[in-house]
């Protein structure tokens, strides 16, 4: 029976320096994550919104240069856009492509959700579960870089369909636009979603995490994480729509759905001051995004081309939030905050675990 010596080896690979510490949590939680053919899946799927935007983009750009093979296009065109925008498209360029950007990050933070319910329970959880904790603050390796290695696996994974797309849909969209100004006047808001889409991966991935270390159950965590998301999303509606309701009634058109100018420049002022979408955990990120992009500006140049009676019932359609951006950014800080004390208390260092 042959005896291997169990004695100390000397190691002989390159060693990573002490701040990367994190990225190898980071490695093999995206590895274990990828093996999931549902997330795989959904990671796919979640690509398609990104292939539209790109064809919108690489279509603005053919229309700038007035190419003969946006011919076949112009009659969809015209349908959609106004004729002023298809008359002059690098007046409203940032325009187009600032409302395209929105359109596709409203799409992809329901799928930035989903890919949050598939991979964050299981962060913390199981290592709860199976004990796993001693054998990672054996080895020289400190609290903040095992949450900052569980934290880099929501931002890579959000990264895949918030970040990666929207930079390649950027480059697509301005080798077809061929013109050197298109990068002074879009690079803001490339930098714009890079921005948000961290703002979104950070904040859902502190907060997972933080329900994650509450049990040791992923299950549980998947329930919690869907009643802050879509049950809070519903309350939010709900009371929003009763709130509508109530001042339709004090105006004397209960039940109304018209959309009179008088009517849409009272939405207008209401919203400013509606607190009623706070309650809702994904609307106050599309609040944060709306501010980062700069959609009101580009609405209300849109809305220039409309009649003059109908400019504040375009607004009303379209506007989306009015209240201050900074309510939200109070209620996503408060999260942060709360959701860093959790994990301070629920995961203690290695001399403190039993």
């Amino acid at each position: 029976m042959p005896i291997f010596d169990q004695g100390y080896q000397h190691w002989s690979g390159a060693l990573a320096g002490h701040a990367w510490r994190w990225l190898a949590v980071t490695r093999h939680g995206v590895r274990v994550g990828m093996k999931g053919r549902l997330l795989r899946l959904v990671l796919l799927v979640a690509w398609l919104p990104a292939i539209v935007l790109v064809f919108a983009l690489c279509l603005w750009g053919l229309l700038e240069r007035n190419s003969d093979a946006i011919a076949t296009f112009l009659p969809m065109l015209r349908g959609i856009l106004n004729p002023e925008m298809i008359a002059g498209p690098r007046d409203f360029r940032v325009v187009f492509w600032t409302l395209g950007f929105r359109f596709f990050l409203q799409v992809e933070l329901w799928f930035a959700m989903i890919l949050v319910l598939l991979v964050g329970p299981n962060l913390i959880s199981q290592d709860l579960r199976y004990n796993a904790l001693p054998l990672y603050f054996s080895r020289p390796l400190r609290r903040i870089d095992y949450f900052l290695g569980k934290l880099g696996v929501i931002v890579a994974f959000v990264g895949m369909v918030m970040i990666v797309p929207s930079i390649a849909a950027y480059v697509l969209g301005m080798l077809f636009s061929l013109d050197i100004t298109i990068v002074r006047d879009t690079l803001g808001l490339l930098l714009a979603v890079i921005a948000y889409g961290l703002v979104i991966a950070v904040s859902a991935g502190m907060l997972v995490l933080a329900l994650s270390s509450l049990s040791r159950n992923s299950r549980y965590i998947a329930l919690l994480w869907l009643g802050i998301w879509f049950v809070s999303g519903i309350t939010a509606t709900v009371l929003d729509e009763v709130d509508r309701q109530q001042r339709m009634h004090e105006a004397g058109q209960p039940g109304s759905f018209l959309r009179s100018s008088e009517v849409a420049a009272a939405e207008l002022e209401a919203a400013k001051t509606n607190w009623r979408p706070l309650v809702s955990y994904a609307t106050n990120l599309e609040r944060i995004g709306q501010e980062l992009l700069g959609t009101d500006a580009c609405w209300e140049r849109l809305a220039q081309l409309q009649p003059l009676g109908q400019r504040d019932v375009f607004l009303s359609a379209n506007f989306g939030l009015r209240y201050p951006w900074y309510w939200s950014a109070a209620v996503l800080a408060a999260l942060l905050g709360l959701s860093a004390c959790i994990l301070k208390y629920s995961i203690k260092s290695l001399d403190r675990l039993k």
